[in-house]
């Protein structure tokens, strides 16, 4: 952290008052699953928990201090605040404030996290690891930020982090704050649409990153030619750059991205020849959590789990990478993608009819639709394993897919 890891510090940026003595600390935590001794305890509060009720399970787990917005009887030294949100962020803004490389932000309906990691593996390959920083897995909104920028180290030089949104405003004000030397837009889709109504309102959310790049920075967007005037407008006065789609997997497309991002960004003038190197040796290094993961199941049966979330474009990109591999039996678990809005039915239909060219059964865990076909079948969550377990054995592939808040996750590690 590019702060010094004492409580008095700390006290002194947020204007918070230090109840006992100065002491040091490890890292700062929220959970105390994963509290380590010599941790911080920060005590945030959430729509569901409350941090304070957990303080005394953390200082049971070793934690030497507490950030706390309530006074504390325990015996330990604690940080009063009047917000411990706020206080985070004031942490967070100082962080920012302190490191003096060069940041890259992604966001875009698809393809964030993969883009990420690629970048990240590049980057790694033309720098030392240790100045090379990425967000952890998809801290993406603001907490997240926030969390992440603490963990920036006086060794990184280049930092790359993911930015998400599902309302207007917020890539906004998550740019503003990080403020990017190179800001990266992966594509327009339908995503979010429930709040951003259109692809036209996805397009003018994702876009607003450049308008926070800095000046005579780098915007590199992949986008359809009806929003290309929304970019220009919105990347006045920075370098921009206009990345082709290219018809290839998920993989081919984020690494093209990736590449000519940090290529240009960085000028590294890295040739063709060394591009396609790089993209084969890295092709099987990049693994996301729940992103087109290929694992074995029973009877050697390949599974792929996409669980991590689903739109209609995410759908049809895994659809088009699954066309390409050969199995005799190809079965599709999907349940429902949230906050599509009025078009949801619309898009659900849609999805469930391309299914049908790739899929030899498919099953809709608790999705409404009129779509009839004697490939596809509805059932509950609970039901996943009993109607697929008896298509099991090496030449079956099944993939799961479905919104984060279906949980198919559960069902997948269930299997």
């Amino acid at each position: 952290m590019l702060i010094e890891k004492k409580l008095s510090k700390l006290a002194e940026i947020t204007g918070s008052k230090l109840v006992g003595e100065d002491s040091k600390f490890s890292k700062i935590s929220t959970d105390t699953r994963l509290l380590k001794k010599g941790d911080l305890f920060l005590a945030l509060k959430g729509e569901n928990y409350d941090g304070h009720d957990f303080i005394e399970a953390a200082i049971e787990k070793g934690a030497n201090s507490i950030i706390s917005e309530i006074e504390l009887d325990y015996q330990i030294n604690y940080i009063k605040t009047k917000n411990n949100f706020n206080f985070l962020k004031l942490l967070a803004k100082k962080v920012k404030t302190n490191f003096k490389g060069t940041i890259f932000a992604i966001t875009g309906s698809n393809g964030k996290t993969s883009t990420k990691e690629i970048t990240y593996r590049l980057l790694s390959h033309f720098f030392e690891q240790k100045k090379i920083f990425k967000s952890p897995k998809n801290w993406n909104n603001e907490l997240g930020l926030y969390f992440s920028l603490l963990d920036l180290e006086a060794s990184h030089e280049i930092a790359v982090f993911e930015l998400g949104t599902n309302s207007p405003g917020e890539i906004f004000f998550l740019s503003k704050f990080l403020n990017p030397d190179n800001g990266v837009l992966t594509n327009i889709g339908h995503a979010h649409l429930e709040n951003l109504k259109s692809l036209e309102g996805v397009a003018e959310e994702k876009s607003d990153i450049f308008l926070n790049v800095r000046k005579d920075g780098n915007c590199f967007a992949r986008v359809d030619d009806k929003f290309k005037e929304i970019i220009i407008n919105k990347s006045e006065g920075k370098k921009l750059h206009f990345l082709e789609e290219i018809n290839e997997d998920a993989y081919s497309s984020n690494f093209d991205i990736s590449f000519q991002s940090i290529n240009e960004a960085l000028n590294l003038k890295i040739s063709i020849e060394e591009k396609n190197r790089l993209k084969k040796l890295l092709s099987n290094k990049i693994s996301v959590s729940g992103r087109m993961e290929r694992k074995i199941g029973p009877k050697n049966t390949t599974l792929i789990d996409d669980t991590y979330n689903a739109n209609p474009d995410s759908f049809l990109a895994a659809f088009k990478e699954i066309s390409n591999l050969d199995f005799n039996n190809k079965i599709c678990v999907m349940g429902k993608m949230e906050e599509l809005g009025e078009s949801s039915t619309k898009l659900h239909d849609m999805i469930i009819k391309e299914a049908l060219k790739y899929f030899d059964h498919i099953f809709c865990v608790d999705i409404f639709s009129k779509i009839s076909d004697k490939k596809i079948k509805h059932i509950s969550k609970n039901k996943v394993k009993k109607n697929i377990k008896h298509f099991f054995n090496e030449d079956t592939l099944i993939l799961f897919k479905a919104s984060r808040s279906v949980k198919m996750e559960t069902v997948f590690k269930d299997i």
